[in-house]
């Protein structure tokens, strides 16, 4: 079917309204190639020129501008605006317009009117810090407001940055891919040498008298570092900063031009920049990394200086006065940015500190704003269904379908809600205003935490619990059959998977996604505690408990903050997910069974990287082969959105080198991590191993990329303790520490065991296992039992079903047959028959673990009383799991088999 999307953009008179317009036209006609867009301005405005250029139709109302004060002018301003609504509403008609985007200006003002007249929602989009009068009486009505800086004074507003020009995001991906073909390319076009230091002078499109005047007057000092110099005047000023500069040393390499047009050229090659601070220029040269000086317009409003007080704070430019700005202002700080080797450590020191408060997809995220407002069709591709077998899951694919909005979601009711992926959802849908029910087969632990949320929870399925729902959300182990999901089905109620709704959660935030065959869980939980350890209020939903060292923080939060989200690769699901960051610990094939083969797995993980938002970061393991497949594949055609990538591992290779963990006497884990971009820093780690050190350097990673400094970052790593399941101590009984930890994987359990030997400090490793899904034991088989073969004593005990049928061909005694060491292992297929043979191999000094993704876990009261009865004297510290927040230690990120009928 066509794409029936039909937005109206209005904006003009000035690029601070045009550029952002056309880069969100851009963008929307990107995404809905087949829609209708059109642009409101003036026969007056820059957008008279530059709206046929781009390709879309102009439609011309008046120019009204809004008088600030009592003139005569306010006994004209009815009958002008009047004028002007009406050819708002003739052009909104001519379209058949869903939505009406406002871009501030006097031609935002009857659009506004025009949209509310006939009903049809608004989004406003404010570029400066200090909003226009016409966007301050938009916001008032406007179903999203969008705004560039933090701060700014909007009712409802949402940072998105703000959207850059098409030539300046072709530049951040030609950096990307080359940055030092996209520097020669504009040194080319302009006549200067791609080796040298460049200063770039501007004062906008008019030009500045007073920066002219600084900078010529300083041109000694500047030319004498060797620097060459690019100045753009403004028209009709040349011949004096010419005239100014023709008889000083090494004028060859101070050129000047009235006025550039193909602007990015001179972006591309600049290293400094000197000139105003619109929000434009400000936001463009953040994104680009370049530091500036900028010099605030001496009228106005003051919002020159708001603009770039962010990126000043954060280190990446500096503010000066426009009254201070002399040249020997200029001959005391720019030559010390332009010279030598100190300079150039300057320089990167503060581009990277422009580029992380930088906003790369501003338009895609002011693009997903107005796609919110477009009828539900428009916003979500509706799949025909049959009728599915009976064991098949309820949900078959579900990363194929489009973004589900959060306001469509009505009253949500949960299947399987007592999973830790599903009882991580629930309280953040309540969190944000929705109404939440949700059923379990089991009660347990985990709901009571969630009627606490104000969740209705009931105990046992139903076909009545969904009789008043207008959405139901599934896991991936609740079948077709399930009650509750055939009678969605009958009422024609959308019936989403878990990830869809946690998409919608994350849809308009800073959202980072975590996901790989193992380690995600560890990953997505250290990034969580370090943005709470940061003050950055973050919202997550992890499949384990969250403990940092100042107490417990479970498995969902809800913030005003970025989201983390631990991505479910196991079923595709990952694939619904479309975040600012992606993190990939690793792309080991697993979960066959749903993938059939290693390269429709790694195909995933591709689509998976593609679906990171335009100006986003893509972090992968450079250690890990699948990963650096991963990498390679999608490297280039990333670049082309502006999405960069960062590899991290022990090789040198990676772009941040992790050195191996230490041992310190505090008990904590001394690694080091050295980017080749910024200074190295050293995390102490509280939890031990290679794996978790890998973790840490792409948590870290991710960080830094949500704008935590670097050593906030590593302070907040050095917080976490880890989350339930993953090494997680549950007592000492008889002298044995028992551990319990969540891997199902062979490449994790032999992470797992070489951390144990570590801890173990000289006391033997003795494991009790039980496998996860026959699919996954019968395929590695023989990869667990080497795993294995580091332990000092192995119990397997029968696999733990989850969402397959029983196979009755696949026991524990398959792991068993494939430990290369005889003996070493034995397999006991009752769960409390083998959790009591293996404290009878225990002896005080061991270090004991209960290992896999199933309910093993439940096991580890009974190892601990089996422990203590033998040696009653020794003493106990028993952890019944259950942690203060009477949530239990069951972090299973996979879903349990307890949403089955």
């Amino acid at each position: 079917m066509a794409d029936a999307t039909s937005v109206l953009l209005a904006g003009g008179g000035t690029a601070g309204h045009v550029n952002p317009l056309l880069a969100v036209a851009d963008e929307l006609r990107r995404r809905h190639p087949h829609g209708r867009f059109a642009v409101l301005g003036t026969a007056e405005g820059l957008e008279a020129r530059l709206v046929p250029e781009h390709g879309y139709d102009l439609a011309v109302v008046p120019r009204v501008p809004l008088p600030r004060r009592p003139t005569v002018d306010w006994l004209h301003l009815p009958g002008r605006l009047g004028a002007a609504v009406r050819a708002a509403e003739d052009a909104i008609a001519q379209i058949d317009a869903q939505v009406v985007v406002g871009f501030g200006g006097y031609v935002a003002t009857p659009a506004y009117l025009a949209a509310r007249r006939r009903g049809i929602p608004v989004v406003v989009h404010e570029q400066n810090a200090r909003p226009g009068l016409a966007n301050r009486l938009g916001a008032r009505w406007a179903a999203a407001v969008a705004v560039t800086f933090e701060g700014t004074a909007l009712p409802g507003a949402q940072v998105t940055g703000l959207p850059l020009r098409t030539v300046v995001q072709d530049l951040l991906a030609a950096r990307a891919s080359d940055a030092a073909a996209a520097r020669r390319a504009g040194a080319d076009a302009l006549g200067l040498d791609p080796d040298l230091p460049t200063l770039l002078v501007t004062g906008g499109s008019l030009g500045a008298l007073s920066i002219n005047r600084a900078v010529a007057g300083a041109a000694g000092a500047l030319l004498a570092t060797g620097a060459q110099v690019l100045h753009l005047t403004g028209r009709g000023k040349a011949d004096e900063v010419r005239a100014a500069t023709a008889a000083v040393p090494g004028a060859e390499r101070y050129h000047v031009l009235e006025y550039l047009t193909a602007m990015d050229r001179a972006l591309a090659v600049a290293d400094v920049v000197v000139g105003r601070a619109g929000a434009g220029t400000v936001c463009e040269l953040a994104a680009l990394g370049i530091p500036a000086v900028y010099v605030p317009l001496p009228i106005g409003n003051g919002e020159q200086r708001l603009n770039a007080a962010g990126v000043v704070a954060a280190g990446g430019g500096v503010l000066v006065e426009d009254g201070d700005l002399t040249p020997a202002w200029v001959s005391e700080h720019l030559p010390v940015l332009l010279a030598g080797d100190t300079g150039a450590e300057t320089r990167a020191r503060m581009g990277a500190a422009a580029a992380r408060v930088g906003v790369r997809d501003g338009a895609a995220r002011v693009a997903r704003l107005v796609e919110q407002q477009l009828p539900a069709h428009l916003r979500t591709a509706t799949p025909q269904h049959r009728t599915p077998p009976a064991h098949a899951p309820a949900v078959a694919d579900p990363g194929e379908r489009g973004p589900v909005a959060l306001a469509d979601l009505g009253r949500v009711h949960l299947v399987g809600i007592g999973g830790a992926g599903m009882s991580a959802v629930a309280p953040l849908l309540a969190a944000r205003g929705l109404a939440v029910s949700g059923s379990d087969a089991h009660d347990g632990p985990a709901l009571a935490g969630l009627r606490a949320a104000g969740v209705t929870v009931h105990v046992g399925h139903d076909a009545a619990h969904v009789d008043d729902v207008d959405t139901v959300v599934v896991s991936s182990a609740v079948r077709a059959s399930n009650p509750e999901v055939a009678r969605a089905r009958e009422r024609g109620l959308p019936v989403l998977h878990r990830s869809e709704a946690l998409a919608a959660l994350m849809a308009d935030r800073d959202a980072v996604a975590v996901a790989g065959a193992h380690g995600k869980t560890t990953t997505s939980g250290m990034i969580a505690a370090a943005l709470v350890h940061a003050g950055a209020d973050p919202s997550f939903a992890i499949g384990g408990v969250v403990r940092a060292t100042g107490g417990t923080l479970g498995g969902a939060r809800h913030g005003a903050g970025p989201f983390v989200a631990e991505a479910d690769e196991s079923d595709g699901s990952f694939l619904a997910y479309e975040p600012l960051v992606a993190v990939v610990t690793n792309v080991e094939p697993d979960h066959l069974d749903h993938y059939g083969t290693r390269e429709r797995f790694e195909a995933a993980f591709e689509r998976f990287a593609d679906r990171v938002r335009d100006g986003g970061l893509l972090v992968a393991c450079a250690d890990d082969p699948g990963a650096a497949r991963l990498v390679a594949a999608t490297r280039a055609r990333l670049a082309a959105r502006g999405v960069a990538v960062r590899t991290y591992g022990t090789g040198p290779d990676a772009e941040v080198r992790v050195s191996p963990s230490e041992r310190s006497t505090d008990g904590r884990w001394r690694v080091t991590l050295t980017p080749r971009d910024e200074p190295a820093v050293t995390l102490h780690l509280q939890v031990a191993g290679a794996h978790n050190a890998l973790d840490a350097a792409a948590a870290w990673c991710a960080l830094r990329r949500l704008g935590v400094d670097a050593q906030q970052a590593a302070d907040g790593l050095d917080d976490f303790v880890g989350t339930g399941r993953r090494f997680e101590d549950r007592g000492t009984a008889g002298g044995v520490r028992v551990v319990d930890d969540y891997a199902h994987h062979p490449t994790e359990v032999a992470a797992v065991l070489r951390a144990a030997r570590e801890v173990a400090d000289g006391g033997r490793v003795v494991v009790l296992f039980q496998p996860h899904l026959f699919s996954r034991t019968r395929t590695f088989a023989r990869e667990f039992g080497e795993a294995f073969d580091l332990a000092d004593a192995v119990v397997v005990t029968d696999v733990y079903a989850a969402r397959e049928d029983p196979d009755p061909t696949v026991t524990g005694a398959l792991v068993v047959e494939h430990v290369p060491t005889p003996g070493k292992a034995v397999f006991v297929p009752g769960r409390v028959d083998a959790a009591r043979a293996v404290a009878a191999l225990a002896r005080p000094g061991d270090l004991l673990l209960t290992v896999g993704a199933g309910d093993v876990t439940e096991l580890v009261p009974v190892v601990l009383a089996e422990l203590a009865e033998r040696a009653p004297d020794e003493g106990t510290a028993v952890d019944s799991g259950t942690h203060a927040d009477g949530t239990h230690a069951d972090g299973a990120a996979e879903p349990r088999d307890g949403a089955r009928p």
